[in-house]
């Protein structure tokens, strides 16, 4: 293992793809720019430090052996990589102007974001991140539309993009610390609608897509405010009950303040970042890296 760490080579696994993908030894030693004999010379060398034949020779044709065809997949694969960072590295010493941009489709993950992009900014300060506020509703369409590389959803989207886990929470009822509903150990959907419901629009939306298997969602009293803190005073107050992430409530769970979960079975959430499927710059694997990182649960 450690004379093929010490010998193996780029050039060798360039070889290795070259042969694979020509009709022989003259067609691949042309592609590398190298003589007949000097490639012959080098796969023996390469085959000698592995000590399994990749190729048997038929004549001018050459045909791969599992040995071979193993060496060719992480030949692919870290030459997919080199040509990757090069890309990357070549943009940013070019100094062209590079933007990620990301959508979210609820506004409480602006209580942990900040928390992320100085951190991504240390390693990348050239690159500017752009946060798009207004994308909660159809942030999947500016994706699809490329509008924004990065969605973060509250749930893993369609098979058809990239799904990259980032953490799971579980939504709670919050309420006064007085309210007739602070001692019971759940909140039941039937007790939930029978309040006056403080909710930002977009998470109005997603919730009552899940109290719709319950009830019938259409006179439900709603109160909408665009802000988590002002969700937060106004349940302080009695003026109504909330749902929020239980990692966005104990942010704000004080004396006065009673967080209680939310029986239903569709109440645990998988936070997602999702992307286009298509292989992803460098700096985009390595944001998407602190998000996880930094989650707040």
């Amino acid at each position: 293992m450690t004379a093929i760490l010490k010998r193996l080579e780029i050039r060798h696994l360039r070889l290795v793809a070259a042969l694979a993908n020509s009709t022989g030894m003259s067609a691949a030693a042309k592609h590398l720019h190298l003589t007949q004999s000097a490639l012959s010379h080098q796969l023996k060398v390469l085959e000698d430090t592995l000590g399994y034949e990749l190729f048997l020779r038929h004549g001018k044709k050459l045909v791969i052996t599992a040995a071979g065809r193993r060496v060719l997949q992480t030949a692919k694969d870290v030459l997919a990589g080199i040509t990757e960072l090069h890309n990357d590295l070549k943009v940013m010493a070019q100094g062209e102007k590079v933007t990620l941009r990301i959508g979210t489709e609820c506004i409480t993950t602006f209580q942990w974001l900040p928390r992320v992009i100085p951190q991504f900014k240390k390693q990348y300060p050239d690159i500017q991140v752009e946060l798009n506020s207004q994308a909660a509703t159809h942030v999947m369409q500016l994706l699809e539309q490329g509008d924004v590389d990065i969605a973060i959803k509250m749930f893993p989207a369609k098979e058809t993009f990239q799904n990259h886990k980032l953490f799971s929470d579980r939504l709670v009822v919050v309420m006064a610390k007085d309210h007739p509903l602070a001692n019971n150990k759940k909140i039941s959907v039937e007790e939930l609608i029978s309040e006056n419901l403080l909710l930002c629009p977009n998470a109005k939306q997603k919730l009552f897509m899940g109290l719709a298997q319950h009830v019938d969602t259409h006179n439900i009293q709603t109160t909408e405010f665009p802000l988590t803190e002002a969700i937060v005073e106004w349940c302080h107050a009695g003026m109504g009950v909330s749902v929020l992430a239980d990692w966005a409530a104990a942010a704000w769970q004080q004396g006065a303040i009673c967080v209680k979960p939310l029986d239903v079975p569709w109440g645990n959430r998988h936070w997602t970042a999702v992307t286009l499927p298509q292989s992803q710059p460098v700096y985009m694997k390595d944001f998407m890296a602190l998000l996880k990182e930094m989650a707040p649960v």
